[in-house]
């Protein structure tokens, strides 16, 4: 005969039972969890999720990479059309002084592929923060409109220097002179963009200067352009036109070495305009740029070059070069250009932070120079119009 278990040990029996069953139900309970948080980050990583998004008010100095899209959304370029002689790459290059030297030497290094058309469109002594010489804007609205090119090559800001510190701050403490510079540069670059258009915009900020005083306001202004560009990418690409120009330590360098080590001078005596050889280094680096996204030499056409053409309003006379429409031929200048100048995220632009520590009285020299006593060889503009553009596809 068997003893009976008594109430009491059945009513133990029943609630280590219980428990049991509750230890369980909760362990498969967190086992769910677990797995369905690795399959929810799994699923987020797949999906290429980029970092937080990125503040809209700007800190100078920060780097930014102008390829990445403040969003942090996918920043990946529509594959280019195909060129050909027939139905060339239109290239448009603008600017002030500048691009009057610079322009015409991409120009011909581009056109002697037989597939690029090129027109300079420059202004000396222009800028954004004045429209009394140009009203760059408005120009821009128009060149677009009626050339419709593929690509866009923009140089500018030597003759805004000057507005560093002209005002007071807005209450959020930022400059005052920053804002209204901000929106300037953001309507250029929307226009030359052009919405659904998508056009390759190259932007280029001004070099090292040799006063101390405009050099201060180039190394200002370019970190403030490549903020900007960085909304507009990757349509939009900054280049390190100041570190370009900068020797070893970062600073204004009238010359530079060579691909042997041997100093070419690239800047004229006024420390602002670039001599024929330092539009030609200019050309090559931005040229390489242009190749790599329009795959140009693979579809180049050299015996059939094609003229650049000066826009209508140019000037007659460029600083460091000579009389209207400057020929620079097309040969290596054999200048080694940096990696870092080309590589459009301007890691090496100086530091506003530190660059506002030099104390030095601003200058009031007008950007000028006197010509050359020797101008160089003339070129004949091309005198047929140019075929009108085809309507883009979206």
């Amino acid at each position: 005969m068997t003893d009976e278990p008594s109430p009491d040990s059945r009513t133990r029996r029943t609630r280590l039972a219980t428990r049991r069953r509750r230890s369980r139900v909760v362990g498969v309970v967190v086992l769910i969890v677990v797995v369905a948080a690795a399959v929810g980050t799994a699923t987020a990583l797949r999906s290429g999720d980029g970092p937080a998004p990125v503040s809209s008010k700007h800190a100078l100095g920060t780097t930014v990479d102008p390829t990445t899209p403040p969003d942090g959304t996918s920043n990946v370029l529509a594959p280019p059309r195909r060129i050909s002689h027939s139905d060339p790459l239109r290239l448009w290059i603008g600017g002030d002084s500048l691009a009057g030297s610079f322009g015409p030497a991409l120009g011909q290094i581009a056109g002697a592929t037989g597939v690029v058309d090129a027109t300079v469109d420059y202004k000396v002594s222009s800028g954004l923060a004045d429209n009394g010489v140009r009203d760059w804007y408005e120009h821009a609205q128009e060149a677009m409109a009626n050339d419709d090119p593929d690509a866009v090559v923009f140089i500018i800001g030597t003759n805004d220097t000057s507005i560093i510190d002209s005002q007071g701050s807005t209450s959020d403490g930022e400059p005052a002179w920053q804002v209204d510079y901000r929106e300037k540069i953001d309507r250029m670059m929307e226009t030359f963009v052009g919405g659904a258009r998508h056009r390759t915009v190259f932007w280029l900020g001004p070099p090292t200067l040799g006063d101390d005083t405009l050099d201060l306001g180039a190394s200002e202004l370019g970190p403030i352009m490549r903020q900007e560009a960085a909304k507009f990418a990757p349509d939009v690409q900054y280049v390190n036109t100041y570190r370009l120009f900068s020797d070893t330590e970062g600073n204004y360098s009238e010359s530079l070495p060579d691909a042997q080590g041997n100093l070419v001078q690239m800047r004229i005596s006024d420390g602002i305009h670039f001599t024929v050889a330092g539009a030609q280094y200019l050309a090559n680096a931005v040229w390489k740029l242009l190749d790599k996204r329009w795959d140009i030499s693979a579809q180049a056409h050299p015996s059939t070059p094609i003229a650049y053409t000066i826009a209508p309003g140019s000037n007659d006379y460029v600083p460091g070069v000579g009389e209207y429409r400057p020929s620079v031929s097309y040969t290596s200048s054999g200048t080694t250009v940096p990696s870092s100048a080309t590589d459009t995220t301007g890691a090496n632009e100086p530091s506003t932070t530190a660059s506002s520590t030099r104390t030095t009285t601003r200058s009031t020299k007008p950007l000028t120079t006197t010509p050359p006593t020797k101008p160089p060889p003339v070129t004949t503009p091309r005198t047929t119009p140019r075929p009108p553009p085809k309507t883009p596809t979206a």
